[in-house]
């Protein structure tokens, strides 16, 4: 039996009613492949209304990392505050699902464990095997199983975007997840009339901008057309960036029309010069600025479904007694470093968006520039609405089933510009996603799974990654071999989608500043935290 049903007959013996100090609940919102680039973040040209109307009554994290950048390991890093290392999850893979490793404790589950009703639908964990089919035997209340995946049967690999012409909303997939949202809102309240007060706990993962970029029309239609769009200015490779870095956006030429393309040139995904420089191996200026129209066109169909969601938590009564947060699982480069897709360690990708509106403390819009990770929303939810947080992960031990290994951020809403953390960490294992062999190294065997581990660290003025072999098994890099360094300068004022174009890292006048920061990326993110944590 299906929550809209089962909720309204069934009587909980769990009931909050009589406690006057009711937990606040919490709306979760997903956003796949959505990079920073919103009104809110100064993208005038992006129509994002709702979700900047959300944030100017909410905290917006103006440097949020992901802690790496593809779904299924920053989904499962975020949602069990735990790092990939640990978790021993760093790819979309059968064989990674954090239990298997950790049996680690995720957030749904927690605030389960805490008399919540904890209900989720759409993209939340990375679906399927990778994430044991949602989690489903461990994060949600029965009350919300099945779990809800609208099937998208327009969603297809024929395609890299599509404008459905007098579609509405709902015939696709995340108008399906918004709709099924409102009806939960819906029924959560009328079970509250009947006396069931627990607090819920509601994730909504919309899976818009993720490829292929399809959105009715009507999202199209407030964009210029294509031949009007820009493209980035930094259209080529970093320079001196080490070949190791690189990935040949398999994702995107796995579509019919862009697979076409390069049909004929192999290369373009095999040989490093020919991939990274080669003339044939770009994207057409015309088909490139199709791809960013149809991109920005999928943020704006995402943002009107989130504007549903918050205005029926409005039209409930749930405002006033609810925290939510938006939260994008990775950033995303549009031709950028002649890159498409994720799957690399560029602020491009690990850079998120991320906003948290917090009733009574956030409403008249804050703003930091501390340096935040996703792996720090767990312990700061928990803190926000008054269940016991879990502690810090002891060092070297696995198997305890609630910790974490991120810092609660609720300091910085009483004071944003305070001394923060010294470092967010991010990673990314090859050869997944790039070169199948790296000039000067033997070619990688494809079933040897992660032998070379990027690991990147954004600082106050810096971008530092460094290319370590790295033992899958143990998950423990060696530091002495090092396969690429890469150094990019952040101390000029941001500039969204422009950055990492020049790698330092060799230069003579940096090696003091290379290896101080490496001695920083080595000691981890235990030596980084706030001074408080």
């Amino acid at each position: 039996m299906s929550f809209l049903a089962v909720c309204i007959v069934l009587t909980f013996q769990v009931s909050y009613a009589d406690n006057p100090l009711r937990q606040k609940n919490v709306l979760f919102i997903a956003v796949d492949d959505l990079r920073p680039e919103l009104g809110v973040y100064g993208h005038s040209h992006i129509h994002s209304p709702n979700i900047d109307e959300l944030a100017s009554k909410s905290m917006v994290f103006e440097r949020a990392y992901c802690q790496v950048g593809v779904c299924s390991p920053s989904r499962a890093s975020l949602l069990t505050g735990r790092r990939p290392d640990t978790n021993h999850v760093w790819k979309i893979a059968n064989d990674e699902y954090w239990r298997m490793y950790t049996n680690a404790t995720t957030i749904p589950q927690y605030f389960k464990d805490n008399g919540y009703i904890s209900i989720g639908m759409g993209k939340i964990f990375h679906p399927g095997p990778p994430s044991g089919n949602d989690d489903v035997a461990y994060s949600w209340s029965p009350e919300g199983l099945p779990y809800y995946h609208p099937y998208d049967i327009l969603d297809q690999k024929n395609a890299s975007w599509h404008s459905y012409e007098g579609f509405n909303d709902n015939q696709l997939e995340d108008g399906k997840i918004a709709d099924r949202a409102l009806s939960v809102l819906e029924a959560l309240k009328n079970n509250q009339t009947k006396g069931d007060n627990r607090p819920f706990f509601l994730a909504v993962g919309f899976h818009k901008p993720h490829l292929p970029f399809n959105a009715p029309s009507r999202y199209f239609d407030l964009y210029p057309p294509a031949d009007q769009i820009t493209l980035p200015e930094n259209s080529d490779a970093p320079e001196g960036m080490p070949d190791i870095a690189w990935t040949t956006w398999g994702e995107m030429k796995g579509y019919a029309d862009i697979h076409n393309i390069f049909a004929n040139h192999t290369e373009c995904s095999t040989d490093a010069d020919e991939s990274i420089s080669g003339k044939q191996c770009r994207i057409p200026d015309s088909i490139a600025r199709e791809l960013r129209r149809a991109y920005y066109s999928c943020i704006s169909y995402t943002d009107a479904q989130i504007g549903k969601v918050v205005k029926q938590l409005e039209a409930q009564g749930f405002a006033d007694d609810t925290v939510i947060v938006i939260w994008g699982d990775h950033g995303w480069q549009l031709g950028e470093h002649n890159e498409w897709c994720k799957h690399t360690n560029f602020e491009d990708v690990v850079h998120v968006p991320f906003l948290l509106h917090v009733p009574g403390i956030t409403d008249k819009g804050m703003r930091t520039k501390a340096l935040v990770e996703l792996i720090d929303i767990f312990p700061s939810l928990t803190e926000l609405v008054g269940i016991e947080t879990p502690p810090l992960c002891p060092e070297g031990k696995q198997n305890v089933l609630a910790c974490v290994e991120g810092s609660s951020f609720v300091p910085l809403l009483h004071t944003p510009d305070q001394e923060w953390k010294k470092a967010a960490f991010s990673q990314y294992p090859r050869p997944t996603g790039g070169l199948p062999h790296i000039p000067g190294h033997p070619p990688f065997n494809r079933s040897e799974y992660e032998s070379v581990m990027g690991y990147t660290m954004r600082v106050e003025n810096y971008r530092f990654t460094e290319w370590y072999g790295f033992d899958h098994n143990t998950a423990q890099p060696n530091w002495n071999d090092i396969w690429g360094t890469e150094l990019y300068n952040h101390t000029h004022n941001v500039i969204f989608f422009n950055d990492d174009n020049v790698n330092l890292a060799l230069k003579t006048e940096m090696k003091t500043i290379v290896e101080d920061l490496q001695k920083t990326l080595q000691a981890g993110w235990r030596a980084a935290m706030p001074k408080k944590n």
